[in-house]
């Protein structure tokens, strides 16, 4: 089956309105950076490449899992917002690496809303996704949309 960009149509997403941010960029990189440097120092392989996304998510879920349950604690849920964000920016920066794309601001029923536009003109949103993966709070894997957006 045909993809609409193949049919002469936008992806689904491109009709979002997007607005490249060069200080989001660079503040991602730092984070993705960040993000596997962490994971290299526990023995996780992250070098950027589509193989390591794998072992990015696996990382992530494990050290959410050693993240105290309970009640609301502020230490800890700085610490789940920066796995969060660090996670999302690990799989942007290595998408757009390897296949293209950009950061910056998408435009959802009014409101500015963190995005990836990828070089197939995909309009995703990596910390959300990160964040409902982490949480349990939907099913499938950012590897599973990675190998979409990638292909």
């Amino acid at each position: 089956m045909a993809s609409g960009s193949e049919k002469g149509q936008s992806p689904p997403g491109a009709a979002v309105p997007f607005k490249r941010d060069f200080t989001a960029a660079r503040e991602m990189a730092i984070r993705a950076g960040r993000y596997a440097r962490q994971a290299r120092d526990l023995g996780f392989a992250l070098d950027f490449s589509d193989a390591s996304m794998e072992f990015a998510e696996e990382f992530g879920l494990r050290l959410w899992a050693t993240l105290p349950v309970g009640p609301s604690n502020e230490p800890i849920e700085e610490l789940r917002g920066r796995l969060i964000f660090d996670l999302g920016a690990y799989f942007g920066e290595t998408l757009m690496r390897n296949h293209g794309g950009r950061w910056g601001w998408a435009t959802i029923d009014g409101r500015r809303v963190f995005a990836l536009r990828t070089s197939s003109g995909f309009t995703v949103f990596p910390v959300r996704k990160a964040r409902k993966i982490l949480r349990g709070e939907e099913p499938g894997t950012l590897v599973t949309l990675y190998q979409f957006l990638a292909r």
